[in-house]
C-alpha cells in the first residue's frame, strides 16, 4: 500500500511472479479508480483496463523485444518510432477510426530521451512537460494530446500516478521502483 496525501491511499496486488496485476485507488473512504493488468510470457505488459470514476479505459500493447512499439485502444492506435538501439522516442503515428489521415508526431528530447515536448506536422506544439529531479512532472505545459512517455523505457499510468518500466514500475513522487 502507499498513502498519497491525508485521506488517498492505493493498494496494490500482485501475482506469483511479483506483477502487479490490480491496484486500487480510494479517496474519502470511495473508490477513485480500479486497474488490472495482463502481461505476455516474457513478462511485457499486453493489456491494462482502469475505471477512473466511472470512465472505463481498455489498451493493448505490443511490443518490439523490450519497446514499445504499438498502443491500441478502441477506435484509436499509436505506431511509436525510436532512435536506432535506444530507448529514446523519435515519432508517433496516431490513427482513429473515421480519419483518413493518420496524424505525425515528432517527440524533442532532452540529452537522456526524456519527451520534453512533442510537435505535430505543422511544427506546432500539442505537449509540453516541466519535471521535477526524479522525474514527476511539475507541470504539463500544453495537453493538448496524450502523451504518455517519461524516462526512456517508461510509460506514465494515470490511474496510479506510476510509470511502469518493462518488468517494473517507478514512483516518480519518490525516486524509487
Amino acid at each position: 500500500e502507499k498513502i498519497v496525501g491525508i485521506v488517498r491511499w492505493q493498494t496494490f496486488t500482485y501475482d506469483s511472479e511479483n506483477r502487479l496485476v490490480k491496484t486500487e485507488t480510494m479517496a474519502n473512504s470511495q473508490v477513485e479508480s480500479t486497474s488490472s493488468y495482463q502481461y505476455d510470457s516474457l513478462g511485457r505488459r499486453v493489456a491494462k483496463q482502469s475505471d477512473i470514476k466511472g470512465n472505463t479505459d481498455h489498451r493493448l500493447f505490443l511490443w518490439q523485444g523490450l519497446r514499445l512499439l504499438r498502443e491500441e485502444s478502441p477506435g484509436q492506435s499509436s505506431l511509436y518510432l525510436y532512435e536506432p538501439g535506444s530507448y529514446a522516442p523519435l515519432a508517433r503515428v496516431d490513427e482513429k477510426e473515421g480519419e483518413a489521415e493518420n496524424k505525425v508526431y515528432y517527440f524533442h528530447t532532452d540529452q537522456i530521451g526524456t519527451p520534453l515536448e512533442m510537435t505535430d506536422a505543422e511544427g506546432q506544439i500539442v505537449w509540453q512537460a516541466k519535471y521535477r529531479p526524479w522525474g514527476a512532472v511539475e507541470k504539463l505545459v500544453v495537453n493538448e494530446v496524450e502523451q504518455n512517455l517519461r524516462f526512456q523505457g517508461q510509460y506514465f499510468d494515470v490511474e496510479t500516478g506510476l510509470h511502469y518500466n518493462t518488468f517494473r514500475y517507478y514512483d516518480p513522487e519518490i525516486g524509487r521502483f
